[in-house]
């Protein structure tokens, strides 16, 4: 009878790892069409390029929701001398972008606490921002202005970003976004094991990103 839990609860596992496994490929093949899609034999060029890196690794997430959003970041520097602004010195920019953030758990951290006939009970951990990526075709910069006594950077443009970055995720994990996810969790579990034959299924979630 043990044996045959133990092998009722690798079953289980090694399905649900094959379903994300699965999802994750079929993704990979779709974005790999499209972006060979978008390039003609007339739109090659020659580029001096050089790979400093390369890496491919499984990927084990589940990825339970998705928010997309627009923002627009207002950007103003002058430098002072004590509390005084120096004159001609005043630096600005407005930036408009579209991001996406992803919330969910790592597969393999889902846990079968007891397994017996049409009863199951799982611990998985609580979802986590799983991946934030902002559009970089969507980004636009104007209402630029600058100084040649505080001349405007590229890595300012970019610090901006980082910073309003993790202010959206605060502000949207304040409204309840990882909560959501978990119980878009829980559903997907849920159904998935109904499909599998199970009738009583209890899930619970333990804090530890």
């Amino acid at each position: 009878m043990e044996t045959k839990k133990i092998r009722t609860s690798k079953t289980v596992i090694i399905l649900i790892l094959l379903i994300v496994l699965t999802l994750s490929i079929i993704g990979l093949v779709i974005t790999t069409r499209k972006n060979l899609g978008n390039f003609g034999p007339k739109e090659f060029k020659e580029v001096d390029t050089s790979v400093v890196f390369e890496k491919m690794e499984r990927i084990s997430e589940l990825s339970t929701i998705k928010y997309y959003y627009s923002d627009v970041i207002a950007y103003k520097n002058k430098k002072k001398l004590k509390d005084f602004d120096i004159p001609f010195t005043e630096k600005s920019f407005l930036i408009k972008y579209d991001g996406y953030i992803k919330a969910g758990i790592n597969a393999g951290s889902i846990r079968i606490v007891s397994e017996e006939d049409k009863s199951i009970k799982l611990i998985v951990k609580n979802s986590k921002v799983l991946d934030h990526v902002v559009d970089e075709s969507s980004l636009y910069v104007y209402d630029e202005k600058s100084s040649i006594f505080n001349e405007l950077s590229i890595s300012e443009v970019f610090e901006q970003i980082v910073l309003e970055k993790s202010g959206i995720e605060e502000k949207l994990i304040e409204k309840g976004f990882l909560k959501e996810a978990d119980n878009n969790l829980k559903s997907y579990l849920e159904d998935m094991l109904r499909e599998l034959g199970y009738e009583q299924i209890e899930i619970f979630f333990e804090a530890g990103l």
